[in-house]
């Protein structure tokens, strides 16, 4: 159908589920068809808070790299290796970075066994080293030591400084085009 007409086609999954369970329905049907090409328009619908619906659409256009907005959090499961509580610092994070719509990536690995190779291929990241603190990543590199107790206020104070000083840059390079 995408093929043969021209004109916009909306795609949504009606009244998936609840919250999780229809997060996971919406993001298989919506997501394999976005992947391919296919749709211009999307809807979540949710048996939950609305707001929840448009947070749900925006992270599945964000995922498929279809929109750039805001800090992509790249987080391990929990293990054994961790040396902090990786879920409840992401959950801290997504809270206290949701204002920022620069787009960038974080990354927040609780070992130093994958934490410095998904370092590398982030702006900013955070790895658990073992008593007590880990190494901030800048742009890829190891930059310098942060203890765990301090480190979600940390982040949210260097997110926010790269957020502005690439707003910073994209309203010179406009006014330079002026």
């Amino acid at each position: 159908l995408a093929e043969a007409i021209d004109c916009p086609l909306h795609l949504g999954v009606t009244e998936a589920g609840a919250l999780r369970t229809g997060t996971v329905k919406s993001a298989i049907g919506m997501g394999s068809l976005l992947w391919a090409g296919i749709g211009d328009t999307i809807r979540v619908s949710l048996a939950a808070d609305p707001v929840e619906e448009i947070k749900v659409g925006f992270d599945i256009l964000k995922s498929l790299g279809l929109r750039h907005r805001g800090v992509n959090i790249i987080a391990c499961p929990s293990c054994a290796r961790q040396g902090f509580n990786v879920i409840k610092t992401v959950e801290a994070l997504e809270e206290r970075l949701a204002h920022i719509s620069t787009p960038m990536s974080l990354s927040i690995i609780g070992c130093v066994v994958n934490g410095p190779g998904e370092a590398l291929m982030t702006d900013l990241g955070f790895t658990g080293g073992g008593k007590g603190s880990g190494m901030v990543y800048m742009a890829g590199k190891p930059d310098h030591k942060m203890d765990n107790d301090h480190m979600v206020d940390h982040i949210v104070e260097l997110v926010e400084a790269r957020a502005a000083e690439l707003a910073a840059t994209q309203a010179a390079e406009l006014a330079a085009a002026e």
